[in-house]
């Protein structure tokens, strides 16, 4: 069967510049696809090239099984949210819901009862008529999926579409994002540069660095088994031990990536190190530990439960890691 999103040979260059570099990828029906990766990696041209903002240098787009890379941004059966809204401040929320039903010739009764209807799926009913203006952040940014959900697209491409609303309200939205998702039943394309966003939505994630998918996976995938220094850097937090640190763990004799969560404080048998600092974050404790005669650092969390911690600057602590809870990484290319 036919991915919904087909990508081949995709290369896009500006100038001497190549923004992506000749990508394959296949995104399925019915799938939440995150691309992250940070400002500059490609992820957004590649979002441009799908709904047709953008034309490959070479290569191809396909959606449900049709060649789509001649085809104008309205010919193809998606959409796109931006960050920015778009929305006409002059007209209501319900007219700009319906703008684009108007424009394809839809009827007033129709037109009328799927921008309701698609006001009631992204929670807004009663705002009909209110104007961009009088809305909050995370109001607007549910007109502008309304106003692309009521085309009734077979897939939703989204650009960095909660990067303007503060904390809470995208958290907030993260939760709506992935509930209408899987109401609506079609592909979501998510372009992110939060790793946070990234893993709490998506079913896969492909990680972008320097116009190529460099890690694509599960986010579990990605978070536990990051391939390379970038990923585990990029996507969450990592102690990044070179080899001989690895060796004096019991890790064996390569690049190691840890999570802090992964890093146990006390064991018997552990590493011998001093604490350098002790971070409190709210719901944990972020341990830095110097590990003797290594001339390295690791760190360790320890939850936050309530009592007062005991952990202090200049503690003697052991430090171990589970052989299973490290993850190899690939050798950097000037290091082979």
């Amino acid at each position: 069967m036919d991915s919904a999103i087909r990508l081949r040979g995709l290369h896009k260059r500006y100038g001497d510049t190549v923004a992506v570099a000749d990508l394959d990828l296949d995104i399925e029906a019915g799938e939440f696809f995150s691309m992250l990766g940070p400002s500059g990696s490609g992820k957004t041209t590649v979002l441009r090239c799908i709904a047709g903002f953008e034309q490959p240098t070479r290569g191809s787009v396909a959606l449900f099984g049709t060649d789509v890379t001649a085809l104008a941004p309205f010919a193809r059966p998606v959409n796109t949210v931006f960050q920015d809204y778009a929305l006409f401040p002059h007209l209501s929320v319900i007219a700009n819901v319906e703008y684009g039903l108007r424009v394809a010739g839809v009827g007033r009764r129709e037109r009328r009862a799927r921008a309701e209807e698609a006001l009631g799926q992204v929670r807004l009913a009663g705002f009909e008529d209110r104007r961009p203006h009088e809305l909050s952040g995370g109001q607007r940014q549910r007109v502008a999926l309304a106003r692309a959900i009521v085309l009734r697209p077979q897939a939703l491409l989204l650009d960095e579409p909660l990067g303007a609303l503060d904390l809470k309200l995208r958290e907030q939205m993260q939760v709506e994002l992935k509930e209408l998702q899987r109401e609506l039943g079609i592909t979501f394309v998510f372009v992110t540069h939060d790793q946070d966003e990234a893993l709490t939505l998506s079913d896969r994630v492909a990680v972008f660095d320097a116009g190529e998918v460099v890690q694509l996976g599960t986010p579990r995938d990605v978070y536990d088994h990051p391939r390379n220094r970038f990923i585990a850097s990029f996507v969450g937090s990592s102690t990044l031990l070179e080899p001989q640190v690895s060796a004096a763990l019991g890790l064996g004799s390569q690049a190691m990536a840890v999570r802090p969560e992964r890093v146990t404080l006390d064991a018997p048998g552990g590493v011998p190190g001093t604490i350098a600092e002790v971070i409190y974050t709210g719901p944990e404790h972020r341990i830095v530990v110097d590990l003797d005669g290594l001339g390295a650092r690791i760190t360790a969390l320890e939850p936050n439960t309530g009592a007062q911690n005991s952990r202090s600057r200049g503690d003697r602590v052991t430090v171990s890691v589970e052989p299973a809870a490290a993850a190899p990484l690939e050798a950097e290319p000037d290091a082979a």
